[in-house]
Order: C-alpha cells, then sequence, then structure tokens
C-alpha cells in the first residue's frame, strides 16, 4: 500500500513539473513574439543617446550644422499610420542624387545622423524616416522588414516624385538592411531604385532567433522557442517568424547591391552576409569584410575604409 502511495505521489510531482515546463516554454514563446515588436518613442530615443555617448558623437553638433536644410514631414502608409520623415538637401536642390537611410531595431531615424553627415559632405540629398513602431512612427508593432518594406516603398515614390528621376539609393543597417534587403527583391525596387547597401543583416528572422538562443547556450530548445514564438506571432499579428525570410526575397533582386559585414559580428552572424549575397542571382554586386568590428561598428572602427567602399561601389555602378 504503501509503495502505490509512493509511485501516485511521483507521478503528480512528474505532472506538475511537465505542466510547468509547458507553461514556461510557452511563456517564453509568447515573450518572445511579444517583447521585440514593441516599441516606444522614450525607448528609441535612450538607445539612440547610449549609442551616440558610446561612439562619442554629438548630435546637437549634427542639428546645428544641418537644421536650417532640414524639412520634416509625414507620409501615411498604406495602413493609414504616420511615417516621419526628415527631408535634407545640402545645396536646397530637390533635383538631386539622394541616399535613403534606414535605421536599426530598437533605434530611431537619429541613429543615421552620421552617415547622414558623410553623404550630405558629399553633396547628396539624405532622407531619414522612423521605421514602424520606432520613434513618432504610430504603428503598433515592429515586423523585422517585412511589413517595414512596405513603409521604404512609400517612402522611395515621395522622394523619387520630388528628385525628378535622379539617383536614389537606400542604405541601412542591421534590420534597416533587413528591410532594404526584402525590399530589394520586389519589382517596385527594380523600377525604382537604383542600388542598395546592407550593412550587417539577417538571413531570416527564424535563423536569427535561432542563433540568438543557441548563442545563450540553449542549443537544444532554440527550435521550440522559435516555432512558438513564431505561432504566437501569427496569432496576435497576422505574420510569422518564417515570412521575414529575407534570403527568399532577395534571389528576386535586379539592383546593383553591396552587403557590408563583419567576422566578428556578435548579433546578426557572418554567414547570414554570405548567405545574402551568394543568393542574390546577378553580378552587380560586391561583398565587403571586415575583421575585427562588433556589430554596427565598423563604421567607426574601419571609416576610411567603409566610406571608400561604398562610394566605390557607387561609382562603379551608377552612373
Amino acid at each position: 500500500m504503501e509503495v502505490y502511495f509512493i509511485k501516485k505521489k511521483s507521478i503528480k510531482i512528474l505532472i506538475t513539473i511537465s505542466l510547468l515546463l509547458i507553461i514556461l516554454i510557452c511563456t517564453g514563446g509568447f515573450l518572445l513574439a511579444f517583447i521585440p515588436s514593441h516599441m516606444s518613442e522614450k525607448h528609441t530615443n535612450k538607445i539612440v543617446n547610449l549609442y551616440f555617448d558610446d561612439v562619442g558623437y554629438s548630435r546637437s553638433e549634427f542639428i546645428s550644422t544641418w537644421e536650417a536644410k532640414m524639412n520634416n514631414f509625414e507620409l501615411i502608409s498604406n495602413s493609414d499610420y504616420v511615417i516621419p520623415v526628415t527631408y535634407i538637401c545640402p545645396k536646397e536642390n530637390l533635383n538631386n542624387k539622394t541616399m535613403i537611410l534606414v535605421h536599426w531595431h530598437e533605434s530611431n531615424h537619429e541613429a543615421m545622423y552620421p552617415l547622414a553627415e558623410v553623404f550630405l559632405e558629399k553633396g547628396w540629398n539624405v532622407v531619414l524616416y522612423d521605421q514602424r513602431a520606432h520613434g513618432k512612427n504610430s504603428a503598433k508593432t515592429v515586423t523585422f522588414g517585412y511589413l517595414e518594406s512596405l513603409d521604404l516603398q512609400v517612402v522611395i515614390e515621395d522622394v523619387y516624385k520630388k528628385s525628378n528621376d535622379a539617383v536614389v539609393g537606400a542604405l541601412g543597417q542591421s534590420m534597416g538592411a533587413a528591410t532594404i534587403a526584402f525590399y530589394s527583391g520586389t519589382e517596385h525596387a527594380n523600377k525604382y531604385l537604383d542600388f542598395a547597401i546592407i550593412d550587417s543583416a539577417y538571413s531570416s528572422m527564424d535563423s536569427e532567433i535561432n542563433w540568438e538562443i543557441e548563442s545563450v547556450k540553449l542549443p537544444l530548445i532554440s527550435d521550440v522557442f522559435t516555432s512558438l514564438g513564431s505561432t504566437f506571432c501569427k496569432l496576435l499579428y497576422g505574420y510569422d517568424f518564417y515570412d521575414v525570410n529575407i534570403k527568399n526575397q532577395i534571389q528576386h533582386n535586379e539592383i546593383p547591391t553591396l552587403i557590408m559585414h563583419s567576422k566578428k559580428d556578435n548579433k546578426c552572424p557572418y554567414y547570414m552576409g554570405e548567405e545574402l549575397f551568394n543568393t542574390i542571382p546577378h553580378s552587380k554586386k560586391e561583398f565587403i569584410t571586415f575583421r575585427n568590428s562588433e556589430h554596427l561598428f565598423a563604421f567607426w572602427d574601419e571609416k576610411e575604409r567603409y566610406v571608400d567602399s561604398v562610394f566605390s561601389f557607387i561609382d562603379k555602378y551608377v552612373k
């Protein structure tokens, strides 16, 4: 009789532990879908402040230099939310070659001021905007390049009208790079965008999340968490992680494309940049490797080479 009660108690403990594990894993999957998808203006401002403090960059100096050339306005997305845009024209001429700069996850358009400065000093117009749910963009959720590519399309159409058929290019970093890479595989990009520069992108959302989980030494459950997160994402927001497949989309790219990635990227691993490059079906492409920089820091660690590589590529492929 005593053995029977011990077995019964053990079974109850086992069931309780199993239920707790299931609840824990499901909660983790939910949070994996929910937390990265929700930003706030306060949070993105804080992250950009920390970034500028880290690299020693003066936002106020940039604004004092270029404020007179800035034009801030709003576009309305295809889903009726506000896309805040900043247009900077150093020569006060809209009919001029134009670079669209697309920021990374958890930041806002101001994070691209250092790169904007490079193009402005060379006489380019620069267009900056807040991606979905970042900064003052009024969308509710982030989709990591999937629906962001439609916002980029709206911005490019506006630039195209203003620039009167001048050269229009786009450069993005991390999630901004993924946005451009995803967009570059559309018919719209093949019609309206003259070139793309993709700095430190991920090749797909599920691969990125798997890699992030495995990097904290949890390889056995990475697929489980990713699948659960993707399912919750579909239920909550109408898309899943597997929809954000940059590599599949970029195989339709027909425009000159420069991909830049660091061997020591600690957020979007180097092999993802190689995957994107190898998937582009044409020969109007280049790949630049940085050896020692962490994620997003190649511009700061090897600025001269970074800038030279960008303009050498433009000079070679864009007339």
